[in-house]
């Protein structure tokens, strides 16, 4: 009897159960990751089902035209070894058509990325640490809630940083239920940001962007003394030896590695400025 695959986009309830996939492969996804994810491009989730039954998740995020992301590529564990992602992909992702589709990939296949055309940029390593629990005394000099300055600021900074403009995007993950929101002035004008998540185990740090080290220390202990008790973590770019350094000098140790990996010309981004990724499934 011949299986009947299909795709379509994700309803909301579609996401939550990629999120499940994504838990269960150990990626440790936000709690309001289902409804910020969206907002930057509601039609960029994408499902595979097999004979009605939910198979294979992929989001193919489309920023605009110069700049896409792809992430969540996963096949139900029952239902692998059977060609079902890979249908997914040739149905989503290769014909996906920003002129630069970037995507984190484990050590394990960016060998098979890479005969899809994607080359790779650079390495993101996960860091954790741990909370002993919130102390808003602890917050240093500099360091004020982001709303303190004005969204334009924040939109111009983030830009400078992320390959393309993410306002709506920005919008919803800035003021997600939970999500802690910081920056740093210096001279009277916004110098770096950060966001703290809470996530199915502990919190994440994402992004942390600072024009220089001191700006993302700050950040990085004020928004560690906003979570709550349990594990913290940080996912830096290795190009971005500063960024090392912040993750070692706070004690905290490498618990999982990506590869940045890019189809197409690669942005031109101010890596000594990013010093926390903001999340592996979208960039």
């Amino acid at each position: 009897m011949a299986e009947d695959f299909a795709i379509r986009r994700m309803t909301r309830g579609d996401l939550d159960f990629a999120l499940d996939l994504a838990a269960a492969e150990g990626w440790n996804p936000g709690l309001a990751d289902a409804d910020c994810f969206p907002a930057a491009d509601p039609g960029g989730f994408h499902l595979a089902l097999l004979d009605g039954r939910p198979a294979a998740t992929l989001s193919a995020v489309r920023y605009g035209p110069d700049f896409g992301f792809i992430g969540l590529y996963i096949v139900a564990p029952d239902l692998r070894g059977r060609g079902l992602g890979l249908r997914l992909w040739r149905a989503v992702a290769d014909p996906f058509g920003p002129k630069c589709v970037g995507l984190d990939a484990v050590t394990a296949q960016q060998a098979n990325y890479a005969r899809d055309g994607f080359l790779p940029a650079h390495a993101s390593r996960r860091y954790e640490t741990r909370s002993a629990g919130p102390d808003a005394g602890a917050t240093p000099p500099g360091v004020l809630p982001l709303d303190a300055f004005p969204f334009a600021a924040v939109l111009a900074y983030d830009r400078r940083c992320f390959p393309t403009e993410r306002m709506a995007f920005l919008r919803a993950w800035l003021t997600a239920p939970g999500h802690v929101a910081l920056g740093f002035a210096a001279d009277g004008r916004l110098a770096g940001y950060g966001v703290l998540r809470p996530c199915r185990a502990g919190s994440k740090i994402g992004p942390l962007f600072a024009d220089a080290p001191r700006a993302a220390h700050a950040l990085f202990h004020g928004l560690l003394a906003r979570a709550p008790a349990g594990p913290v973590f940080l996912d830096a770019p290795e190009p971005n030896a500063e960024a090392i350094r912040l993750a070692e000098a706070h004690g905290m140790r490498p618990v999982f590695e990506t590869g940045r990996m890019y189809r197409g010309p690669a942005p031109a981004l101010d890596m000594a400025r990013v010093f926390g990724v903001t999340t592996f499934e979208l960039g």
